[in-house]
């Protein structure tokens, strides 16, 4: 978390996830990540699409521009906040340790 730190926001971005038949909101700021029962505010961005296309993302195993141009997410924010979490979703994604 500590090499995010920089580039995440000061006050609360909300990010909710949709998929069928579910959903959650997380809230990211300099605090860290947590999950919240519903977003606080307009700063809402919002992710849908299919489990599996959720799960390539916050496994890393696609970047979400990737998963933008093959239409398996959609996402309501503005290209700024979609920079931000490819970011996000770039560096906080586990790495495989090679020995």
């Amino acid at each position: 978390m500590n090499i995010l730190k920089p580039i995440l926001p000061n006050d609360g971005l909300y990010i909710e996830l949709q998929w069928e038949g579910g959903q959650v909101f997380l809230s990211i700021s300099k605090e860290g990540i947590q999950r919240v029962e519903k977003a606080n505010g307009d700063r809402v961005i919002t992710i849908r699409g299919s489990a599996q296309a959720m799960m390539s993302l916050l496994q890393g195993s696609l970047k979400l521009q990737q998963q933008l141009r093959l239409n398996e997410l959609s996402v309501t924010a503005s290209f700024r906040h979609i920079l931000l979490l490819e970011s996000v979703f770039f560096l906080g994604k586990p790495y495989d340790l090679v020995r």
